[in-house]
């Protein structure tokens, strides 16, 4: 959902509420859950105009840029020497055999759609 929206809809359903609406029927008329209505109308009004979704600032993500790289790299090679087998659980076995690194099958799945391969 756009930030926009969100905020929007925080200051409808505080609105509502207000009015003496029940927060299963305002859930329903903005088509939100009623768990998030309830977090909505208890919210004050600087937390209603703020966003804290995403990715929470000064952490740093799991994977680096040269991971996916590396990832790239090994789907590459396997493509050169003729490999039967080049899918994202053959990748993920080379590298963590390769680097003593763990990564997910899913990350690998997104590297590899993202190069296009």
């Amino acid at each position: 959902m756009k930030k926009e929206l969100l905020i929007l809809k925080r200051k409808k359903a505080k609105e509502l509420h207000d009015k003496g609406w029940s927060n299963r029927r305002i859930a329903g008329h903005l088509f939100a859950s009623k768990d998030s209505v309830g977090k909505w109308v208890q919210m004050d009004e600087i937390e209603i105009s703020t966003d804290n979704r995403g990715w929470k600032k000064g952490r740093t993500r799991v994977y680096t840029p040269e991971t996916k790289q590396q990832i790239i790299k090994i789907r590459k090679d396997l493509e050169k020497e003729n490999s039967y087998f080049f899918g994202s659980k053959v990748v993920k076995e080379n590298f963590e055999t390769q680097t003593e690194e763990r990564v997910s099958k899913s990350f690998v799945d997104c590297v590899l759609k993202e190069a296009g391969l």
